[in-house]
């Protein structure tokens, strides 16, 4: 299985984002909510990772916390190419200490499980 998380995954552009945020569904498990959005192309995952500020105050937290959520969406890819669905992805920190990793890949985990589960229903 390829593990890599390259260009073709990072949900970019302004239009995208807009859309996902406007239209998208909302999945909460605290300090990770996910907004997803099903787009009409040929099976095709993007990912958007966002810690806001007001959270996170100091910049360099806020970069290790996207680096980590990217490194466990990159584990757990096999999540999603299982699914034959396209689809947007943002995940949003939001709690105002850093957790530490392994906290934090068991609440994304569970996240991305019960998003999982919930494409399956759909």
């Amino acid at each position: 299985m390829d593990q890599t998380f390259g260009k073709e995954f990072k949900l970019c552009g302004k239009t995208s984002i807009d859309a996902l945020f406007q239209e998208g569904k909302t999945i909460k498990s605290f300090p990770i909510k996910l907004i997803f959005r099903k787009v009409e192309m040929h099976a095709e995952q993007k990912f958007l990772f966002v810690v806001p500020k007001k959270m996170i105050r100091k910049a360099h937290d806020r970069n290790y916390l996207k680096r980590c959520m990217r490194e466990i969406v990159r584990k757990n890819k096999a999540i999603f190419t299982e699914q034959e669905t396209s689809v947007h992805v943002g995940i949003l920190y939001l709690q105002q200490q850093r957790l530490p990793y392994k906290q934090l890949e068991q609440k994304l985990v569970n996240a991305l499980s019960m998003f999982a589960n919930k494409l399956k229903n759909d």
